[in-house]
């Protein structure tokens, strides 16, 4: 069965994906073609941290 995971950074809903299996962040992050640069310009911020990602199942 697959589920619908959200990539959330603090507040901030990056993506969603559906998966099978459990995943880590940076994984997740590659499924969905995460880019940096063109979230940091997104939202405005000078830079990120990654501790800030997390995975809602």
């Amino acid at each position: 069965m697959e589920t619908k995971v959200k990539i959330m950074y603090e507040d901030v809903l990056v993506g969603e994906i559906l998966t099978n299996r459990s995943l880590t962040v940076d994984e997740a992050l590659e499924i969905i073609g995460f880019d940096e640069q063109e979230f940091i310009e997104e939202q405005g911020w000078d830079d990120i941290d990654y501790n800030e990602f997390k995975l809602v199942y």
